[in-house]
């Protein structure tokens, strides 16, 4: 059955609700590297719960929808879906025991051809359950690879930017560990494709692979930590290029754009391949009080 893409458009999600507690924002943290050096105060704060704060990417794990589109009216074929983007907003301060709400909607699709696939955006707003509160918006960029070909438009609203043409600005190297996957995995994702070696194999991988978005969380960190910016994160996105496997270390190219704006692209030179491309972030004051 080919893509429906009204089906899919229309597709109802239910709502989603967590309560977060100190010790899942703090695991969330450790699995991206942060506090790697514990004599680090300002990455303390994300770790040890006094004064504990939430981890800037920390909505990318909370109010997952499950496994929707494997609903076969749909018509997406769920084994060739692989994770193409990513963009996230933040509006607001995340607490450490926020209880949430989300609400997820698919507001976009591009057909690239029936040889080509398509890419399918899932919206995701995460608010506060008492007030309403918007704590941040998501845009997740599905590439589903057999399923172009439906007849509708090529292109997307709005696309990734390119990067400057002249030498990075920055330049952070920021190592994972051998079973950072793992630790990861805790957050939500337990896909076997990275953590089991024969379910890996049979995906077409030499051994388990990490989370796309424990690399973007790492994105974050590395901006965080080599970007001198003391305003919030306000907004990270780019494009997935490339796996990285547990282990490996990823070294940031970063520029310095306008006033708490950055680019940034992330490389593992030791397979001389590009693993985040057309990164971009921003960094500016909450519009609302801490």
């Amino acid at each position: 059955m080919p893509l429906n893409p009204q089906a899919v458009l229309a597709h109802p999600f239910e709502p989603v609700e967590q309560t977060l507690t100190d010790t899942f924002c703090m695991l969330y943290a450790l699995s991206l590297g942060v506090a790697d050096d514990p004599m680090r105060e300002d990455e303390l704060r994300y770790v040890y719960e006094e004064g504990l704060r939430t981890f800037p990417t920390l909505p990318l794990v909370l109010g997952y929808a499950g496994t929707w589109f494997k609903e076969p009216q749909l018509g997406i074929t769920p084994s060739m879906i692989v994770h193409g983007t990513q963009r996230m907003e933040l509006h607001r301060p995340m607490p450490a025991d926020a209880r949430i709400v989300a609400r997820h909607r698919n507001i976009e699709i591009a057909d690239k051809g029936a040889d080509k696939g398509a890419i399918l955006i899932t919206e995701r707003r995460l608010c506060d359950k008492a007030t309403g509160a918007l704590f941040a918006r998501l845009e997740n960029g599905m590439f589903c690879r057999a399923d172009g070909g439906f007849g509708g438009s090529a292109a997307l609203s709005r696309d990734f930017e390119a990067l400057p043409q002249r030498p990075a600005d920055v330049e952070a190297v920021m190592p994972t560990t051998a079973n950072q996957a793992l630790y990861y995995r805790l957050s939500g994702d337990r896909n076997p494709l990275h953590a089991s070696p024969s379910f890996a194999s049979k995906a077409g991988f030499p051994r388990p692979i990490l989370h796309g978005l424990c690399t973007f969380g790492i994105a974050a960190h590395a901006l965080l930590r080599h970007s001198g910016e003391e305003a919030p994160l306000r907004a990270l996105e780019a494009r997935f290029s490339k796996p990285v496997f547990p282990g490996e270390t990823l070294r940031f190219e970063i520029w310095r754009e306008d006033a708490g704006h950055y680019a940034f692209r992330a490389h593992v030179d030791a397979r001389k391949v590009v693993v985040l491309d057309r990164g971009r972030a921003r960094f500016a004051a909450w519009d609302t009080p801490e």
